[in-house]
């Protein structure tokens, strides 16, 4: 159980604490003067995203006996719960908690969303992780810790994802509008889900689903990111680019 532990933690919390790297440090010293976010706040909603995501990773993990059992699959409660009721909950309450009081009509709760839905993804991994393998006898192969690092970064990626789009929709005072663009993203991948609990055939699933959530965080990186940023701003980091370019 140590191992399985350690081993989880490590697959969960890897690829959350790297994309949070990747997505804000072109928005810190030295690409920009001082920085456009707060530690503070990108450590808090990491752990505010920790907890949230060990809690409905608890509640959802009650409702899984309804569509999946060691002997039945049913395919229409899968899509009703795991496909849909499930990417609404987790997105609501990342809204709810980008929402609160401090956070609306800020260009920076976007960095603050890709911080929260880093800490949900880690946590629920690392639950899946324990709770599935702890009672597994004898050793893990090498193949099965690949496939569980490969499914944490695709969880990673979306969650990260709907977490900036949710920040961004709050930085914007857009309110409930926001939600589809991060909630039907995040439907499509638990769809692809559908292997790995019909089958029990992870490497399936990855290879549907780790390209739809690259293709929408790259989005959410290149575009949704970048332009939750004030115009002077961004044109201040595009004469900066250039000056560093032509240096």
């Amino acid at each position: 159980m140590n191992v399985i532990m350690l081993m989880g933690s490590v697959i969960g919390f890897a690829p959350a604490l790297f994309l949070i790297w990747f997505c804000l440090h072109k928005y810190a010293y030295p690409y920009v003067q001082g920085s456009l976010f707060e530690d503070r706040r990108v450590f808090f909603m990491l752990a505010v995203g920790m907890v949230a995501g060990s809690l409905i990773f608890v509640l959802e993990l009650m409702l899984y006996p309804m569509f999946t059992t060691d002997e039945n699959f049913y395919f229409v409660m899968f899509i009703l719960i795991y496909v849909l009721a499930f990417p609404l909950l987790e997105d609501l309450a990342k809204f709810i908690l980008l929402n609160f009081k401090g956070y609306r009509g800020r260009f920076d709760s976007t960095f603050y969303g890709v911080a929260l839905g880093a800490g949900y993804s880690a946590t629920a991994i690392i639950g899946y992780i324990v709770i599935d393998l702890g009672t597994t006898s004898g050793s893990i192969d090498l193949l099965t810790w690949l496939g569980l690092l490969f499914l944490s970064i695709a969880t990673c990626l979306i969650h990260v994802s709907v977490g900036a789009t949710i920040g961004s929709a709050t930085g914007q005072n857009l309110g409930m509008r926001g939600i589809p663009l991060a909630v039907i993203p995040h439907m499509l991948f638990n769809m692809l889900m559908f292997p790995w609990f019909i089958y029990d055939q992870i490497w399936y699933s990855i290879v549907l689903a780790l390209p739809l959530a690259l293709i929408i965080f790259w989005g959410v990186y290149t575009k949704t990111i970048p332009e939750c940023l004030p115009q002077e701003v961004q044109k201040e980091m595009r004469r900066d680019s250039r000056r560093r370019v032509s240096d």
